[in-house]
């Protein structure tokens, strides 16, 4: 007890001394005018001692006797460095300036000033996205950073979102990258099981959003290991801010409507399609003149006088409406940030809507000099309706197509229109109907937070540890009528799916800055921690039919027949032990980083759990160096170079696991089966990735920008090799693979004008990729869903298809050229040969370009994004215009207008055939077109009422816009029948048409 009371006082006296050698430097940080510059950065030099200013520009803060400078930075202004000495009291002058060089960016675990960073980073800060009318952050992200692909094959509001960095890096596992909410990485994607698409993201509000650093190269990445392969997205949301406590307030309202439309590619109406089928019974033998119409009559409807237009009636304007809240504030102990938000959109089409409610709260207080603690805190509750999609009969999309005009949705008196003849038994639905009755709802509730502190060890030696969580709740409704629809056969049916993901992470990590030599020429930091992640879902599912014949009575309790009763669970984990960071800044000038992790995941085999993921980068300012000092073009020149090796363990849980499965039937008995063959030498895919860069800005920054070139090499990629049939299994997953991706990135922004009242500003990226497959499992080619081809040397969406020759001018056939060559043509589809060269679903160059001009308090923003090189198929093509294929569905306009008719015609379509011409209908590069596009997806005029005005009513900021998204659209090819955005795999598939919206909108601060 004495030597515990001795070593008591001892450390008191130790944290004594050292409190004692502290002092207290207070000071006013100003503009060249003499403005003070709020939430100014003011750091002891070398060490993560530091403040902010408040609204006044004044500091105060506590530095250690042996600090010899303070580091005074702001975003917009160039930073100083102002030697201590004996001073209390310092003052600084900062000098505007046009660009952020010296701006803090979010990096992996920590934050890096901009001329420091060594990997390939872009930064997206919140104007960019907040007050957007899209239902989830990643979707503002188009057209925002070169090598970021966004897109989306539905208009669905809360749809799920393909995104891409740097081009496919997998065969088999995703490709999706890493996102990391404040620290702690999320899961994302479409979690739901019964709802057409669904997105997890949309429960996260981007206007609680501060940033966005989309890390790219391995360098960047290299510190999430096993799961940074395809790239990170690192979220931090909005945090308090010492000074008065400012409120504001946002509101948008506005209406959406089909972004794209080809008028080829409406419905043909009653007349039209009568018109089709007439010729098309002849043409088949089916009917002749004398009978044809009284076949029609009884079959089609024709003759009961409807021409009912099914598009016009399955789509809508639909109405749009967000607000949001914030409190932010607090002192130089406790910050805050206070949030919530409300957002509802209607999808254009019926059966389809989306509404949000969201909260967040972050907090920081700072206990002492050297312990603070932290609270980050979202949360949202999400409702979706969503109706089908693809080619089942409940599409609203696909009726408006499929169902002939002649059937009409309502009888005569009003009523709904369900029975024979025109909607027996095994037809397509009546969808209106079916909106109006059927249910099909997902409720998802979402919880992200940390908590965590920070404790100062020493001068420059910080500990911080982090645990957080990510809870997501999904909750699915079905509902089928017994009257009509999928559910008539059953007496009605219903369906209820749970689903829930709980994450945890925690985080651990000591992070150390220093000074060196004598005139401290040199910074060194250092990282050093430990991480454990793991995550647990849940899944149950719930169905019954046989109901009341009611449409009240919808739940599965009530259905008299249960049929599926299930409760399934999985879980994974992750461990890195340890991950690491060394980098050496020398003036400022040259800076080398390293970084090092080593990762464990219960994913992969047991004789390769572990795997090791590093990288190594270097950057030369060249603008800092002496002989640079009296040019005038450069203000700043850099190039960075790295080299480092990621991991994708973006696979299946149990994939390495030799796995068995009961509920076989054995003889009648109940039976178990090996459902996996496992592989225990399963391991990571690895992303070996070497990125060259130069950062510039010239002309006092009225031109900056960046320019990348990479190396992306994908080796072990997992595969299925095939299995000897006497296994009872037919492959098992190994390490066999090999892909590579090369390609440019290119960043400039613009300032033509700039005066005191008016400025313009320009940004424009590109980017393009190449992919290309260097190794397969088995043989030399595979095909995947009879489109794509695997095949060493080609990209990896290479499309595999007969090559459409046009019509036949004397007949009417279709034909195909036989082979390559192009030199002969059949009118056989079978004996046509599938090609390779054709082109491919990936895009050969994307990006985004703005313009941004501001007259005093007038706001003018255009953005513009574009893509190119791709081919977009037509999946459902077949059916209506397919030259009599599926003579019982609707057909387009255009395969009325440009069909052949008579000998000699030079016509697009072949001869119309009921029921099909020589497979006209079947997929070839009739039904590819290209993928070509631009188009203006956020346009804004908006208008700062003076604050002389505003100020008399106690408010600081009033803002009022009208914006447009998606409202004009130039495709390349006339004939391409869908919007050109379907999706990574540039697909279409009858989803929910993609919308152009117009909104008006208010912010206030006050």
């Amino acid at each position: 007890m004495r030597k515990l009371t001795v070593m008591l006082l001892v450390c008191l006296i130790t944290i004594g001394q050292a409190w004692a050698q502290t002092r207290t430097v207070t000071g006013k940080v100003t503009d060249e005018n003499g403005a003070p510059i709020a939430g100014a950065s003011v750091t002891v030099k070398g060490t993560n001692v530091g403040t902010t200013t408040d609204d006044a520009g004044v500091f105060k803060l506590d530095v250690p006797a042996t600090a010899k400078t303070l580091t005074i930075s702001s975003v917009n202004y160039r930073g100083q460095d102002l030697a201590i000495g004996s001073r209390t009291t310092l003052d600084a002058v900062l000098a505007a300036q046009s660009s952020n060089l010296d701006e803090v960016v979010v990096t992996a675990y920590g934050t890096t000033k901009k001329p420091d960073v060594v990997g390939s980073i872009a930064k997206v800060n919140s104007e960019v996205l907040e007050n957007r009318p899209f239902t989830s952050v990643d979707k503002t992200l188009q057209g925002q950073v070169a090598g970021l692909q966004v897109s989306s094959g539905s208009g669905q509001p809360g749809a799920a979102t393909d995104i891409r960095i740097r081009g496919f890096s997998s065969i088999s596992a995703g490709n999706a990258p890493l996102w990391v909410v404040d620290g702690i990485p999320i899961l994302t994607g479409d979690a739901s099981r019964l709802t057409t698409t669904a997105n997890l993201l949309s429960t996260l509000n981007p206007n609680d959003i501060e940033s966005i650093s989309v890390l790219k190269d391995a360098q960047a990445t290299s510190l999430y290991g096993s799961r940074g392969a395809n790239g990170v997205i690192v979220v931090t949301t909005k945090s308090g801010k010492a000074g008065k406590t400012k409120f504001t307030f946002d509101t948008e309202v506005g209406y959406s409507d089909i972004a794209y439309q080809n008028p080829d590619y409406t419905p043909a109406n009653a007349a039209q399609y009568f018109e089709l089928t007439r010729e098309g019974l002849i043409n088949a033998g089916i009917a002749n003149a004398g009978n044809v119409d009284a076949i029609m009559a009884s079959n089609f409807g024709f003759g009961n006088g409807q021409d009912f237009n099914w598009l016009e009636n399955t789509t809508r304007r639909g109405q749009q409406q967000q607000y949001n809240i914030g409190m932010n504030g607090g002192n130089d102990k406790t910050t805050f940030n206070l949030s919530g938000g409300y957002f509802r959109q209607e999808g254009i089409t019926i059966q389809s809507n989306f509404e949000r409610f969201s909260a967040a709260l972050n907090l920081r207080h700072k206990i002492n000099k050297k312990f603070s603690v932290f609270l980050t805190s979202n949360l949202g509750v999400a409702e979706q309706q969503a109706p089908l999609a693809g080619g089942a009969f409940g599409n609203p999309v696909l009726s408006s197509y499929f169902l002939l005009p002649s059937r009409n949705a309502y009888k005569p008196d009003g009523s709904f229109n369900i029975t024979a003849p025109d909607f027996g038994p095994g037809s397509l639905h009546n969808t209106i109907y079916t909106a109006a009755t059927d249910k099909r709802s997902l409720r998802q509730n979402s919880i992200r937070g940390t908590i965590g502190g920070e404790y100062e060890i020493i001068d420059g030696l910080k500990f911080t540890t982090r645990y957080g969580i990510d809870y997501n709740v999904l909750e699915e409704d079905q509902y089928n009528n017994p009257f009509h629809g999928d559910g008539f056969n059953v007496s009605g049916r219903a369906f209820f799916y749970y689903t829930r993901y709980t994450t945890w992470t925690w985080t651990n990590m000591l992070d150390y800055t220093k000074a060196l030599g004598k005139a401290e020429d040199f910074t060194l930091n250092v990282k050093l921690g430990y991480e454990a992640n793991k995550s647990t879902g849940i899944f149950s599912n719930v169905q019954s039919q046989g109901f009341p014949p009611n449409t009240a009575l919808i739940v599965p309790s009530v259905g008299a027949s249960p049929i599926q009763s299930t409760r399934t669970g999985s879980d994974y984990a992750f461990v890195a032990a340890p991950f690491s960071l060394l980098s050496v800044n020398y003036k400022d000038r040259y800076v080398i980083s390293g970084s090092y992790r080593r990762d464990g995941s219960s994913r992969f085999g047991e004789n390769n759990i572990w795997g090791d993921f590093w990288s190594v980068g270097g950057t030369w300012n060249i603008d800092r160096e002496g002989f640079m000092e009296n040019q005038r073009i450069f203000d700043q020149l850099k190039l960075r170079a790295t080299y480092g090796v990621t991991g994708n363990a973006n696979i299946g849980n149990y994939d390495a696991r030799a796995l068995y499965g009961y509920g076989a039937n054995y003889n009648q008995t109940t039976g178990s089966t090996i459902t996996n063959a496992g592989n225990p030498n399963l391991t990571w895919e690895n992303n070996e990735q070497y990125n060259f860069g130069i950062d510039f800005a010239i002309l006092k920054n009225r031109i900056s920008g960046s320019f990348d070139y990479y190396n992306r090499l994908s080796t072990d990629i997992l595969l299925n090799e095939p299995l000897p049939p006497t296994t009872g299994l037919g492959s098992v997953s190994n390490n066999v693979g090999e892909m590579v991706n090369k390609g440019v990135e290119l960043l400039v922004n613009v300032v033509p004008v700039q005066t005191r009242d008016f400025k313009w500003d320009i940004s424009f990226n590109y980017a393009r990729n190449k992919n290309e497959i260097k190794k397969i499992a088995t043989g030399q080619e595979q095909t995947l869903n009879g489109i794509y081809i695997w095949r060493p040397g080609y990209d990896y969406q290479t499309i595999f298809v007969r090559q459409w020759a046009g019509v036949d001018p004397a007949n009417g056939d279709p034909l195909w050229y036989v082979d390559d060559t192009k030199t002969a043509t059949t009118n056989n589809y079978n004996a046509a040969q599938r090609s390779r060269e054709f082109g491919s679903a990936t895009p050969k160059y994307f990006g985004g370009f703005t313009n941004n001009l501001t007259f005093k308090g007038i706001t003018l923003g255009a953005q513009f994004v574009y893509s190119g090189g791709n081919y977009v198929r037509d999946s459902w093509g077949g059916f209506y215009a397919g030259s009599g294929n599926g003579g019982a569905f609707g057909k387009v306009v255009r395969q009325v207008n440009e069909r052949w008719r008579n000998p000699g015609d030079n016509a697009t379509f072949p001869k119309y055939v009921y029921n099909g011409n020589k497979l006209a209908q079947n997929f070839s590069t009739f039904y590819l077109n290209k993928g070509d596009y631009l188009r203006l997806r956020d346009i804004t005029l908006g208008y700062n009422l003076p604050k002389s005005l505003i100020s008399k009513i106690g408010l600081t900021n009033v803002n009022i816009y009208a914006r447009g998204a998606n409202v004009w659209t130039l495709v390349k090819d006339k004939n391409l029948p869908w919007d050109p955005e379907q999706g990574v795999d540039a697909q279409s598939n009858l989803d929910v048409f993609i919308p152009k919206t117009y909104t008006i909108g208010l912010n206030l601060g006050f």
